[in-house]
């Protein structure tokens, strides 16, 4: 199985960046899952972007399944406060610009276009609390919770790789 982990984010936008920097060090500590399990271990590549909707496209194309590692902004956010999402549990409503999409509408044009598009996908969705201030480097609060929501990202890469291809 071919998995991809997708860190999106900006690092400019403080907590917004979580997603690339929960992306580094995943990578940074992956010896894959437990190698001495049946079968042969994953194809897992880490990458990181700044795109979003539609130009995800190109990003995403050609995996078998994707992790993605973004912030929501829910009402009373809990900075670090982490979800695992499925593709089905994301609204398909657009977000605050006309030429955003949603990521099941990312991958249901992707589908309907033809292309080969992750079977699975599901969102580490980290909650962050205004994640927009300008400003490099991850809040305090957003810092300390970073090892909790690398591991919750490992959970779901792994639990991918033990799926039948």
């Amino acid at each position: 199985m071919r998995i991809l982990v997708l860190g999106l984010g900006n690092d400019l936008y403080g907590d917004d960046g979580v997603g690339l920097h929960a992306v580094r060090r995943l990578e940074a500590s992956w010896p894959g899952p437990d190698l001495r399990r049946p079968g042969p271990p994953p194809d897992v590549e880490f990458r990181e972007s700044l795109l979003s909707g539609a130009a995800l496209l190109d990003v995403v194309a050609g995996w078998d399944a994707l992790v993605i590692i973004d912030t929501i902004i829910p009402e009373r956010a809990v900075p670090g406060r982490t979800r695992i999402l499925d593709e089905a549990d994301i609204r398909d409503v657009p977000g605050p610009s006309p030429h955003y999409i949603s990521v099941p509408q990312t991958m249901a044009i992707g589908r309907a276009a033809g292309l080969a598009m992750p079977r699975t996908v599901k969102i580490v969705a980290v909650e962050a609390e205004g994640p927009f201030r300008l400003g490099e480097g991850l809040s305090a609060e957003m810092s300390a919770r970073l090892p909790g929501i690398v591991a919750e990202a490992r959970r779901a890469v792994e639990d991918l790789a033990a799926r039948p291809a």
